[in-house]
């Protein structure tokens, strides 16, 4: 059951890692205030280190808008609350203590919602997928899984009593987009194989839902700080009329992960994701679906690669009743100077790996991506729950992606 909102909120304790560090207040402007003068607590964002102790901005704070829902739930949450006004506050309300990073949002003096029973991995991978069951989840789980962005249908789900949050994200596809988990599966895959970190994932055994951990919890259950790129450059992107998140370019991507001390180590990881992400041609790689996590501004690395799908294989309009279109482009430059989103040529890839992220021998890893997405494919061969229209349609595109290893 969906918690019962005030229709006006001008205020939301703010938790970090599960305690109450601050406060956010709507006022002529949005505030955000620590509640004690340390400089060494733990940070709302990478953005607002504790050295200051009050933030102002006239939209909401960027590594606050960046678990707004999307799409999907976005509307289910607006069918659940027909006649009332929901602002950025209410959303964060909602979304309490669940949302991807440490950050939890209360209203003070309301009880926090009972937990919601685990539903078993197990039993979702056995699960036989049908019109009703992803709405049966939605609607049993959506008081616990709107802290989570994109437009695809997904929800969150407990497996553990034991973890204070949600741990699972469960996804399917739709009409507009038939075969979506089997094809996040095959490029998470071929991800895995090639040596790029990502989080745990499995398909189910029908092929209709992907289930995917999340990368914020470490092998204790603690909360790990996320931001995605989108957050780190200041932007909030989460308004559905805005096309911020697909505006710059891969290279701006880098600088602004090298501006918050990002390992060389980790710039080559980086790469390998940009590299992927060419090679699957998947054409929403775009400011959200890169991030990193932390634990501190000293301790900083590059968040699993996630949200990976050949997007190629999928026609759209871009407008109703308009002619389907392919799509043929990434979803942002690859070099701050380039004036077209095309599939870069393999010496384009090459420069950037070299030039930008310090790779030095960027052909290697194209390479091994593309050995590893062959491999996936052979794999698929043999796995029931990949849908053969899906891996028809993969397979060509891949194929013209792995040829990025022999130029």
């Amino acid at each position: 059951m969906m918690t019962a909102l005030p229709e006006k909120i001008r205020l939301l304790d703010v938790h970090i890692g599960g305690e109450r560090r601050g406060e956010l207040l709507h006022q002529s402007q949005l505030l955000f205030k620590y509640l004690r003068d340390d400089p060494t607590q733990p940070a709302v964002g990478l953005l607002m280190p504790p050295t200051r102790l009050l933030y102002q901005s006239n939209s909401l704070f960027p590594v606050m808008d960046q678990n707004l829902p999307e799409g999907y739930l976005f509307q289910r949450i607006r069918e659940s609350y027909p006649k009332q006004p929901l602002t950025a506050m209410h959303l964060l309300a909602l979304a309490g203590e669940n949302g991807i990073g440490r950050l939890g949002f209360h209203l003070p003096g309301i009880d926090r919602p009972q937990p919601i029973r685990p539903l078993s991995r197990t039993e979702l991978l056995r699960t036989k997928f049908g019109p009703k069951v992803f709405e049966s989840l939605v609607q049993a789980y959506l008081s616990t899984g709107i802290g989570i962005a994109g437009v695809q249908p997904k929800i969150m789900v407990p497996d553990r009593a034991t973890l204070p949050v949600p741990n699972l994200i469960v996804k399917t596809g739709s009409e507009s987009y038939p075969g979506l988990a089997a094809n996040e599966y095959l490029c998470l895959s071929a991800a895995r194989r090639a040596g790029i970190e990502t989080p745990g994932f499995d398909l189910s055994d029908d092929g209709q839902l992907l289930l995917v951990d999340r990368f914020d919890l470490d092998e204790n259950g603690m909360r790990l700080g996320f931001e995605d790129v989108a957050s780190l450059m200041g932007l909030c992107v989460r308004d559905t009329l805005s096309d911020r998140k697909y505006q710059g370019s891969y290279e701006m991507m880098a600088d602004s992960l090298k501006m918050i001390g990002l390992s060389a180590h980790d710039l080559s990881r980086f790469f390998e994701q940009v590299a992927i992400t060419v090679m699957v041609r998947n054409g929403d790689g775009h400011l959200k679906n890169f991030g990193v996590l932390y634990r501190s501004a000293s301790d900083i690395r590059l968040a699993p690669f996630y949200d990976v799908v050949t997007t190629a294989i999928y026609r759209y309009t871009r407008y109703a009743g308009g002619p389907e279109l392919e799509d043929r482009t990434l979803a942002l430059r690859l070099f701050r100077k380039s004036h077209s989103k095309a599939y870069p040529l393999p010496e384009e890839l090459l420069r950037f790996g070299r030039a930008i992220c310090g790779v030095k021998h960027a052909e290697v890893v194209l390479q091994r991506i593309a050995e590893a997405m062959s491999k996936a494919l052979k794999a698929a061969d043999f796995d029931e729950r990949i849908p053969r229209y899906v891996l028809a349609e993969i397979r060509p595109v891949w194929e013209n992606g792995m040829a990025y290893a022999s130029q």
